[in-house]
């Protein structure tokens, strides 16, 4: 009976992290979209950048398709005409995330950290593909989604 010698053994567990290593960065989630808030932190890091296709991927198909539909061209436009609207996300801050379930949340910002009191202070997070998508609150399939949630008592909206 042969013994394998200490090198082909490490070799050996070498080899098998290193897939298994790739096995869960190719089948799990981008950690830049794993949660709202890393991904609010992706968005406000891309808008620092000036980088646009980062921003773009960001963005929830449903975001991109009904307010720019489907233009990443519309989006630079809109960042060169009104650049204060990008850059006021950089000043806010978190004060609440609430994943609402495993395929909804939102995050809520501190008020003083708003460019004014007629901001809102949420946004809105549906998750899709490898990870959680800035999305609109006009966002049909997250309004579905919300409805669902509250029907499953996942979600109580609040009482006055």
């Amino acid at each position: 009976m042969r013994h394998r010698s200490s090198g082909s053994a490490a070799l050996g567990r070498y080899l098998l992290l290193a897939a298994l290593t790739l096995f869960a960065a190719c089948g799990g989630e981008d950690p830049a979209f794993s949660t709202p808030a890393a991904t609010f932190k992706t968005y406000k890091n891309a808008i620092a950048a000036g980088d646009l296709d980062m921003l773009w991927s960001c963005l929830s198909a449903n975001y991109q398709n009904t307010v720019y539909q489907g233009d990443r061209a519309a989006l630079a436009r809109e960042w060169r005409e009104h650049p204060e609207q990008l850059q006021s996300a950089l000043r806010r801050e978190i004060a609440q995330e609430k994943p609402i379930n495993d395929r909804i949340g939102y995050l809520l910002f501190d008020s003083t950290t708003l460019a004014s009191p007629q901001t809102s202070p949420f946004f809105y997070f549906i998750r899709e593909g490898k990870g959680w998508k800035l999305t609109t609150h006009l966002d049909s399939l997250f309004h579905r989604e919300l409805e669902q949630a509250i029907a499953k008592g996942e979600f109580k909206l609040p009482s006055d």
